[in-house]
């Protein structure tokens, strides 16, 4: 537990001194008076901005500590409980979060998938109810048409009748009145 309040008691202090610096002292000041790297110094300082609690960080170490930042703060927490972290090693934890990473990444992407076949299902739908009014307008015309059909199937034919007949037969004709005038 001191162990883990000496963490981010240095972290804190570490951040309250950066804050009193103005810029471009930090790094001279750091090596002068600290005698840690940069990167330690940014490390515990994000563990102190990142954890309150220092029984946490006593009973994960700090390299743990570091390697759980890489998840939501929101869940942390459920993670450690989860998957026992106390007990692993570094690297089984690096490996623990990769998984969780990995199995995130294709939840997001089935997911990703699933709404685009559901668009794609919702096109085609669009597309189905468009074939069927356009059908449901054709076979309309059509049972219009077939009833002007059977209408002008029903109605008589006016034939105009031509009567060809010859110039004999016109004399003969007028021969046959004058004899009966």
């Amino acid at each position: 537990r001191k162990g883990g309040e000496a963490v981010l008691t240095i972290g804190r202090c570490l951040i309250e001194a950066k804050d009193m610096l103005r810029h471009g002292e930090w790094l001279p000041w750091l090596a002068e008076k600290v005698g840690y790297s940069e990167k330690t110094a940014q490390n515990f300082m994000r563990l102190a901005r990142e954890f309150s609690n220092p029984q946490a960080i006593a009973d994960l170490g700090a390299t743990k500590a570091l390697k759980l930042l890489a998840l939501p703060a929101d869940e942390r927490e459920q993670f450690v409980a989860d998957h026992n972290v106390i007990d692993m090693t570094t690297r089984q934890l690096e490996a623990a979060i990769k998984e969780r990473d990995e199995a995130r990444a294709h939840a997001q992407q089935a997911e990703q998938e699933r709404s685009e076949a559901q668009q794609s299902a919702q096109k085609l739908q669009e597309t189905l109810h468009d074939v069927l009014e356009d059908r449901s307008d054709a076979y309309q015309r059509l049972e219009k048409l077939t009833e002007e059909l059977d209408e002008l199937k029903a109605r008589p034919v006016e034939v105009a009748v031509e009567t060809v007949v010859g110039q004999e037969a016109i004399n003969k004709a007028k021969d046959e009145v004058r004899g009966e005038m």
